[in-house]
């Protein structure tokens, strides 16, 4: 019966050996040193029985000097219950270990020489710092696959064998405790860390130094800029006391001039500036002649002589050298050539301050924001007119065609009301079909549209015929249907037409039917070309006329003359009855052709046609 972890580690320590912890690594060889220990103490000795006494005694009581020394990288302790049921039957465990054994053969002597164990010793101090450094080595690969995204994948670090003694091999591994030890052992800081230190450290050692170079620099600044100010300003804060001896005579040669002429021309230009950002009136651009002998004053500029010699020098200098960007002006502020004309100084351009260009500069800005705000609003306004304008064009031209098609198909179904009616009316009044068409409301912003239809149906519109007609005693404008139509008419295609803007308003207004050319009609094909007609087929062709018209009021009279027949009807709208019934009316197989006739032309065939219209 196999021993159990604890046993095995009992029996080891009751032989003196020195038992390092138990793992599935070590478990087989620990075995087999138990066995071989029990081995040796079952084999006999050459020694004495007391000194096998003794030998077993110093073995049990005293702890040997050579043992199992062995580093495992397995992470956890295994009992001899898990190890039983993790080995696998039929298969051969390889354990890997690096161990330093140091075997008690009985043929080697228990002392050694003292050279011996320092040697021994020596190298048990390399190999740690060996093996240590492997540790080292292993952690760092291990960071560096785990910083490459490679956790997922099982590392094993590279197994190094170092011959420490002949036949004897080693490698090493590493439980995760001295891992994590290694890792806060190698922790480096960062580099902003240690710049900070850095910094700290030279901070701290001069400081005091890095605060009086400090301080020098910015008193060496101030000194600067107090000198630099007082040199430009020292005209102005010790003036002169010395005058200049320039005359009208020498101003173009003199030196003393330049500095006047220069002070003089900022003064000028400071001045149009003002004006020019309105900070000054319009009146004040020029500087008159006291105005700049105060100036000159003021500054120290003084001559030996007067003012007035001053004044002259100094337009005789402009005027002489010449000064281009200085105008010499008269009391009329027009530039002169003359000394004793001139009274007024102006500069051509202007020097303008900080804030003067500031506002210029937000002032011309606003004034061009305005022009694109008001450029762009122009702009829009005006797609939004073109685009209403086009809007309403189109809304006019679907209005003025719905007009032409409403009227047109209100005289047509008037006409095909009429041929089965005829007592209904066979025309429209046109002020009517306005105002069934228009309401009041949208009379006025309709009536450009009306009266371009209106001209539209009256003038080019074929199949409808503009005539005046008298209703109730008053005469009106009226619009007849005349397109000439088939002897079978299509049927009505609406029997009463409402008004459009009142479907509860009856209209007694209907299409007009197809009104006559006259009042006469010619017929054809009713008798044989080649032959005379008797009696009989003269009375059969009239009766069979009155039969076919016998809806027709009325007709007023028949003749018969060579092998036409003529018609005349009581009115126009009863011919165009006839018309329709009689044309391509198929007669005994003959085809009837039916036109129209002048009264006239008629009555001269007829002319006993004159009484029947008569009575």
């Amino acid at each position: 019966m196999p021993l159990t972890d604890q046993q095995l580690r009992q029996e080891l320590l009751n032989y003196g050996e020195t038992v390092p912890p138990i793992t599935q690594r070590n478990r087989e060889q620990l075995r087999a040193r138990l066995e071989q220990l029990r081995s040796r103490t079952r084999s006999p000795t050459k020694s004495s029985p007391s000194r096998t006494r003794a030998n077993i005694s110093t073995t049990t009581h005293s702890r040997p000097k050579h043992g199992l020394i062995e580093l495992s990288d397995s992470e956890t302790d295994t009992s001899s219950a898990e190890y039983s049921t993790l080995r696998r039957p039929g298969r051969e465990t390889h354990i890997q270990t690096r161990s330093i054994a140091v075997g008690r053969d009985s043929d080697r002597s228990n002392t050694l020489p003292i050279s011996t164990v320092a040697v021994d010793v020596e190298q048990s101090i390399a190999r740690h710092r060996r093996e240590i450094q492997q540790l080292i080595d292993s952690a760092r690969d291990r960071t560096r696959a785990a910083s490459a995204n490679m956790s997922s994948e099982q590392y094993e670090p590279s197994k190094t064998i170092t011959s420490t003694r002949p036949n004897s091999m080693t490698s090493s591994r590493y439980t995760p405790s001295i891992k994590t030890d290694l890792k806060k052992m190698i922790k480096q800081p960062s580099w902003f860390n240690r710049l900070r230190q850095t910094i700290e450290l030279f901070w701290k050692t001069n400081k005091n130094v890095i605060t009086d170079v400090l301080k020098a620099l910015f008193v060496g600044l101030i000194l600067a800029c107090g000198l630099i100010v007082l040199k430009n300003k020292l005209g102005d804060i010790i003036p002169r006391h010395k005058g200049i001896t320039c005359t009208p005579d020498n101003a173009t040669d003199c030196d003393d001039m330049i500095p006047i002429i220069n002070s003089l021309r900022k003064h000028l230009q400071i001045r149009l500036g003002e004006v020019e950002c309105r900070f000054r009136p319009k009146n004040e651009r020029h500087v008159t002649k006291p105005e700049i002998n105060k100036y000159l004053d003021d500054k120290g500029f003084k001559f030996e002589s007067n003012s007035e010699e001053r004044w002259k020098t100094l337009i005789t200098y402009i005027l002489d050298k010449p000064v281009d960007d200085i105008l010499v002006l008269n009391n009329q502020n027009e530039q002169v050539q003359d000394i004793n004309s001139a009274h007024k100084l102006a500069a051509t351009e202007g020097i303008h301050s900080l804030l003067c260009r500031t506002r210029r500069s937000v002032n011309s800005v606003m004034q061009h924001l305005a022009w694109l705000v008001l450029g762009t609003t122009g702009l829009l306004a005006l797609v939004w007119f073109i685009k209403r304008r086009s809007k309403q064009n189109e809304e006019s031209e679907n209005t003025y065609k719905n007009f032409i098609e409403k009227i047109t198909n209100l005289l047509e179904n008037q006409y095909e009301e009429h041929l089965h009616n005829p007592e209904v009316k066979p025309w429209l009044a046109i002020s009517h079909i306005r105002d069934m068409l228009i309401p009041v409301q949208d009379r006025k912003r309709l009536k450009n549209l009306w009266e371009r239809a209106k001209k539209q149906i009256s003038e080019h519109e074929s199949r409808i015929r503009a005539e005046s007609q008298l209703i109730h005693g008053e005469e009106f404008e009226v619009w007849r249907w005349i397109q000439p139509r088939s002897s079978n008419p299509s049927p009505t295609r609406q029997q009463r037409t409402e008004s459009p803007h009142n479907s509860n308003e009856e209209s007694y207004v209907y299409m007009p039917p197809d009104v006559g050319l006259t009042e006469c009609l010619k017929l054809r094909n009713f008798f044989d070309p080649n032959g005379v007609a008797d009696d009989d087929e003269i009375d059969l062709v009239v009766d069979s006329i009155q039969n076919r018209c016998a809806t027709v009021k009325r007709i007023e009279h028949i003749g018969i003359h060579s092998i036409f027949v003529y018609l005349k009807f009581s009115s126009k709208e009863a011919a165009a009855q006839g018309f329709h019934l009689l044309n391509n009316w198929k007669y005994h197989g003959r085809q009837i052709i039916a036109k129209y006739l002048r009264l006239e032309r008629y009555h001269e065939h007829f002319p006993e046609a004159l009484e029947s219209s008569s009575t």
